[in-house]
């Protein structure tokens, strides 16, 4: 009996082992990420699947036009234009009300469970019309990179920024997609270390104003996107 008895205990550990540690690489491939995106919302429609799903799109920044980006990407964000999203019907006419105004979408991933039929993978979270008139309390911010890796170099870019997201996997980090210049469909897509940095893009994104951006870009082979060449926040500065 004793040896029965050893034998249970140790199936039970191996059991709750393998849980854990199933759960642990489950995790890994989740993207848990919360973000604030800005453009004009050109389109809301029905998608008729399995259930009855509901899309937005939103042509990012100013006079972009319709693209998939075959660029570097930032950590767990597809990049293309228009930019899609997932709402609840019962949000559907206040939506529809905002078609062709420059809004801005705070969004999260992965979907509700109710919105899984749904093929775009952002689930809105709020949307409004962005404020031009609104004014910040200060016009730059610099703030610090937490990376070790080598400087490959270092500049300025100056534009609209049109998304800004925070990544939720084991550590916290940020990025942030700029549109350079004042219109078209260049864009250039940032990491960022500093909650501060963070807060105060998302501001600038709410506001649609241009900024410049200030950034090293290093090289790196450990980063989740598999991208050899990061570009990293240092400061940002709003433009007049």
């Amino acid at each position: 009996m004793k040896k029965y008895g050893f034998l249970s205990i140790n199936i039970i550990l191996l059991l709750w082992s393998i849980a854990l540690i199933s759960q642990s690489v489950y995790a890994s491939f989740i993207t848990d990420t919360r973000g604030y995106v800005s453009g004009r919302l050109s389109t809301v429609n029905l998608e008729r699947s399995f259930n009855s799903a509901y899309v937005g799109e939103l042509l990012l920044g100013h006079d972009s036009s319709t693209f998939i980006s075959s660029e570097n990407q930032p950590p767990d964000s597809f990049f293309s234009n228009p930019w899609r999203f997932c709402f609840d019907e019962d949000r559907y006419d206040e939506i529809e009300a905002l078609i062709g105004r420059n809004v801005v979408v705070e969004f999260k991933t992965p979907k509700s469970n109710a919105l899984l039929s749904c093929s775009a993978t952002h689930e809105l979270l709020a949307i409004y019309p962005v404020d031009k008139k609104q004014t910040l309390e200060q016009t730059q911010l610099v703030g610090s990179i937490l990376s070790t890796d080598p400087e490959i170099s270092r500049g300025v870019e100056f534009g609209r920024i049109t998304n800004v997201i925070e990544n939720k996997y084991s550590f916290r980090t940020y990025s942030m997609t700029i549109q350079i210049g004042s219109g078209g469909n260049q864009f250039r897509h940032f990491i960022m270390n500093d909650p501060d940095l963070f807060d105060f893009a998302v501001n600038c994104l709410k506001m649609a104003t241009m900024v410049r951006v200030h950034y090293s870009e290093r090289y790196s082979v450990s980063n989740r996107s598999g991208v050899n060449a990061m570009s990293y926040v240092s400061k940002i500065e709003v433009v007049d």
